[in-house]
């Protein structure tokens, strides 16, 4: 009666903050696989290709980073992403 307490409603704030992750790992899904086309294309070029692989490999662990982030936050998208090329 006397130390009961009251539920806060955190049902909107963690949607909104779902919604953001998503909207976060949709952006660094397609930065990793641009990351991933760019050095593919430079491989034979005479780039350094330490520093564009080290971009990849950064790209990639943001990415993993989101994604592992949503599996334990338990997100799920409204819609499924489809992979979109981007425009050349």
């Amino acid at each position: 009666m006397f130390n009961k307490r009251k539920k806060v409603n955190t049902g909107f704030l963690k949607e909104e903050f779902d919604e953001l992750l998503l909207s976060q790992i949709n952006q660094a899904r397609l930065e990793y696989h641009q990351a991933q086309e760019s050095e593919t294309a430079l491989v034979d070029s005479r780039v350094n290709g330490h520093m564009i692989q080290a971009q990849t490999a950064v790209d990639k662990a943001k990415f993993l980073y989101l994604y592992n982030e949503a599996k334990r936050r338990k997100a799920v998208a409204k819609q499924p992403l489809i992979f979109k090329q981007p425009q050349e």
